[in-house]
């Protein structure tokens, strides 16, 4: 392996990285954390969007350091024939192929799943876009606020006198995330330990075509809505931090300038537990409060008087006095707090790693630990094309003056 770390989950596990932008690249980049060695290809003729000169700042984006830690980096023009050979090449001593090119694009450019099969029979493609591989609106273009708003998760969020709200990068980290998943379970699937008539094919190498769209990821998660709607016709509408049953449930102002707490309560016993932490104000006991409808159906009064009393506070110190009663409550952090959030800290959410330029520098570590094969952040971005003579000549075997002559010649570019 060019990356040889000896760590991780997916450790020998090799992924040619086509994708760009932000979904497709995070699938990558959690793969990468697992231990997969995922070879990022690119090309200067057509740089990603986050990874051009920000229009203001100067420099690329920060989201396209974020979902590329961990990888190698290459050059294809894949508008060239040579680029395009080099690229089924690299395909043929990988384990997965990650693309997210609008429907066609891969097959348009000789690399799509029928041409990769004749390569690598049992290779395992993962393709993401915003409406699927198939259906009349393959082809429709999308960036991250169409998928929510198109999946029917962004007409449920908001307030009710105001627009369905755009979700932006949770919905590409979400499709990334869902991605990733789906590459892991296509690599179980094939795995030759699988006992005969269980998973995949018994032991049998089988490789295929894993098609994540991020407008129905977005559709799946408002289930509830679509029950709700096929059983009684009754539309969901949008309610702000609101709940359908639990009151009080929103975020609060406390003390600070733009300091805030989220609070929620779900049973007698944790209302009984927010009493106590409030003090027991008389309000508490009135009747409009004294069962969890009759507080649902106040639950503007009741989100009033909450506040009256949040806004006295530090968020962290309401947290600490809500938690001491066994109700939920956290502060709402913005990432200057989550960067010295002591528990995040305690849990090492935030790795160390050596920046080419500027030394140590932290990154965010994968949300996730494993007792015996950690996952974890090694590298920093790669620079564009970095990896070029350590992919074509030590991996793919061409001699280094054939790597410099098409690098020339503007194939790896």
């Amino acid at each position: 392996m060019v990356n040889d770390k000896g760590h991780g989950p997916l450790h020998g596990v090799r992924v040619a990285d086509f994708s760009a932008h932000a979904a497709g690249p995070f699938a990558g980049l959690m793969l990468a954390e697992l231990g997969a060695e995922v070879i990022r290809v690119e090309s200067a003729a057509r740089l990603d969007i986050t990874r051009r000169p920000h229009t203001m700042y100067g420099k690329p984006a920060s989201s396209f350091e974020l979902v590329n830690a961990n990888k190698l980096s290459v050059c294809l023009n894949l508008k060239e024939p040579q680029a395009v050979a080099l690229a089924l090449e690299l395909a043929k001593v990988s384990d997965l192929v990650l693309e997210n090119f609008r429907p066609g694009v891969m097959e348009r450019l000789g690399l799509g799943y029928p041409q990769l099969r004749q390569v690598k029979p049992d290779i395992i493609l993962v393709s993401i876009s915003a409406n699927g591989q198939s259906g009349p609106e393959r082809r429709y273009a999308g960036y991250a606020p169409m998928f929510a708003a198109v999946g029917g998760l962004g007409h449920l969020t908001g307030y009710p006198d105001g627009p369905p709200v755009e979700l932006r990068h949770p919905m590409d980290h979400t499709g990334g995330m869902m991605a990733a998943f789906c590459a892991v379970v296509a690599l179980y699937a094939k795995s030759p330990h699988i006992p005969p008539g269980k998973w995949g094919s018994g032991g049998i190498s089988l490789g295929q075509w894993v098609d994540v769209s991020v407008r129905d990821i977005a559709t799946s998660f408002i289930g509830p809505a679509l029950l709700d709607y096929a059983m009684n016709r009754r539309e969901e509408c949008r309610r702000g931090n609101q709940d359908d049953a639990m009151a009080p449930h929103g975020v609060y102002r406390c003390r600070g300038q733009d300091a805030w707490v989220s609070i929620a309560v779900g049973s007698d016993q944790e209302w009984q537990g927010l009493r106590h932490g409030l003090g027991n104000p008389t309000w508490a006991e009135e009747p409009r409060f004294a069962d969890a409808y009759r507080r649902w159906v106040n639950r503007e009064e009741l989100d009033r008087l909450m506040e009256q009393w949040t806004i006295q506070f530090t968020p962290q110190e309401v947290t600490q006095r809500l938690q001491q009663a066994g109700v939920a409550a956290f502060p709402s952090l913005s990432a200057a707090q989550l960067m010295e959030d002591p528990h995040l800290l305690a849990r090492e959410a935030f790795s160390v790693v050596e920046h080419p330029d500027k030394g140590r520098q932290r990154a965010v570590a994968p949300p996730w630990r494993f007792s015996s094969t950690p996952a974890r952040v090694d590298r920093w971005t790669p620079s564009l094309g970095e990896h070029n003579l350590e992919v074509f000549h030590g991996l793919l075997g061409l001699s280094v003056s054939e790597v410099k002559g098409l690098e020339k010649a503007q194939v790896i570019w």
